[in-house]
């Protein structure tokens, strides 16, 4: 429970300071400490602060919010806009599975280094 909260503050935070790309560090931070399915920690644990992200947006901004997906769903073939916020988590999720792999991997290469 608590990797999975470091993840999440992770990626809140790297999306926060440096932008939306940057939130694989958090999935690569749960990488790094678990050992199975890292791949699922990481998709879940961004895909989480995704959706605060798109919750935070219709928290704060609810009307041009439904705007933006309508406009969304057209430029994406109509559509239907309820789908927008839905895909938007999932592009988090994959960017989580990702980086739950390479913190897999590199677990593997940082542990003698840091066993020293």
């Amino acid at each position: 429970m608590i990797r999975g909260l470091i993840g999440v503050g992770v990626a809140v935070g790297l999306h926060l300071v440096l932008g939306w790309a940057w939130t694989i560090g958090g999935g690569i931070a749960v990488g790094l400490y678990h050992t199975k399915r890292a791949w699922l920690a990481g998709g879940i644990c961004v895909g989480v602060s995704w959706g605060v992200f798109v919750a935070h947006a219709f928290i704060v901004a609810p009307e041009p919010t439904m705007r933006l997906m309508e406009v969304m769903g057209g430029i994406f073939g109509d559509l239907p806009s309820s789908l927008i916020p839905v895909l938007t988590v999932f592009v988090g999720m994959l960017l989580g599975v990702a980086g739950g792999a390479v913190g897999a991997s590199l677990k593997s290469i940082l542990t003698p280094f840091l066993l020293k």
